[in-house]
């Protein structure tokens, strides 16, 4: 294990690997950060002390109007620039991380804070059409599960 210079001002909620374990995404408070990483897996018995594994902050991401992320989505098992959060103020945001901004925001997705976001992955027991990668789940306490398109936000 390794931790890298980094603070946080809040509790880290939620960490994943992302773009195929080259980055790590984790939420704190109402902000997702992207850390790169690299683990040093040599041996060295005389130097075993020294920590060369490092963590670094490549940029901050904050979500629009909330107090905190409740739900974050991102592809690690094939190439993708899409990140979804949801927050406690029941918005759901559409980061491009190719472009590094905030491209969408969908106010009162659910009647409660979204729990759960889910993007559709594939699957290696069976192939799909291009379109349906542009599908994903959001779910909240009490009001059921919502399918929506990225392409019409919908």
């Amino acid at each position: 294990a390794f931790q890298g210079k980094e603070k946080f001002h809040k509790t880290v909620g939620f960490a994943q690997f992302y773009f195929i374990d080259a980055f790590i995404l984790l939420c704190c408070g109402a902000e997702f950060h992207l850390l790169s990483f690299h683990l040093d897996t040599t041996k060295d018995e005389f130097k075993r002390y020294k920590q060369k594994s490092v963590c670094k902050l490549v940029q901050k991401f904050p979500m629009a109007s909330t107090m905190e992320i409740t739900s974050l989505s991102a592809v690690n098992d094939f190439y993708s620039y899409i990140v979804l959060t949801a927050g406690s103020n029941r918005a759901l945001e559409v980061f491009d991380l190719n472009a590094g901004c905030s491209t969408a925001v969908i106010p009162e997705v659910h009647t409660r804070p979204v729990h759960q976001i889910c993007q559709n992955k594939g699957s290696s027991f069976s192939t799909q059409q291009p379109e349906a990668y542009n599908l994903f789940m959001t779910t909240a306490a009490g009001d059921g599960i919502k399918l929506w398109d990225l392409r019409t936000l919908r």
